[in-house]
This record gives structure tokens, sequence and C-alpha cells, in this order.
């Protein structure tokens, strides 16, 4: 089954209302602490909000909070979409 994210390009997701607000939620839920390393903005690190199993190849969990956690930059770009480690 098409879900409506499907119609979605990689940056037209990324500056949906729907992905920033979801992105805005998770970032409130589990703060600015990278659940993998522990880095935060004040060790210098960007982060990102991860989808666990990603969006390439599960396109249907793309808005759903229960596949999304706070990975910094460095560990985000190492997980890439090769792994769905989640880090809870």
């Amino acid at each position: 089954m098409k879900s409506e994210n499907d119609n979605f390009a990689p940056l037209q997701f990324l500056a949906s209302w729907q992905w920033t607000r979801l992105r805005y939620e998770i970032l409130k839920k589990f703060g600015r602490r990278c659940q993998c390393c522990g880095a935060t903005p004040d060790d210098g690190a960007v982060m990102h909000v991860d989808h666990i199993k990603p969006r390439s190849t599960h396109p249907q969990l793309s808005l759903d909070p229960d596949n999304l956690q706070v990975l910094c930059a460095s560990c985000n770009n190492g997980k890439s979409n090769l792994d769905e480690t989640d880090w809870l």
C-alpha cells in the first residue's frame, strides 16, 4: 500500500511540514544528546533525527515516531542506510 510519503522526493520530504513538526517533537522528547555516542551541540556536534529503518527501504515508516532516534551527524553518517540499530 502506498503512503502519503511515497510522493515526497528526499528534499521535499525534509522540507515538509509533517517532517519538520515530527523532527521537532522527537528532539523535544529525546533531547540534544546523540543516543549512540552521547555527543551534544555543546561538544560541537550537529544533531540529526535518524530513521532507524531507512526511508529508502521502509518509506511507510517515514513519519512513524517509533522509527526515529537522535544521532549526531558523525554517527548518523557512519550508520548510513546500511544499519538498523535502534540506540534507544
